[in-house]
């Protein structure tokens, strides 16, 4: 069965709770969940945001490439 869809302004809200604090997600599931109710765009502002703090927080933009 599929989930019901979450409006646009839903989705700019789960974005925002997201992006807000990667960080402070206990639970994985949690995340998860929130992102599996977003459509693609609002998927790849998710992971846009998910690698600039992957970056920040590596010190590097470079960090998993194999150069």
């Amino acid at each position: 069965m599929s989930k019901p869809r979450v409006s646009k302004a839903g989705q700019d809200d789960i974005v925002a709770e997201l992006t807000g604090g990667f960080d402070t997600f206990d639970d994985p599931q949690e995340f998860e969940d929130l992102y599996d109710q977003l459509d693609s765009d609002h998927r790849v502002e998710v992971d846009q945001s998910l690698r600039e703090f992957a970056d920040s927080a590596v010190g590097d933009e470079h960090w998993d490439s194999d150069n």
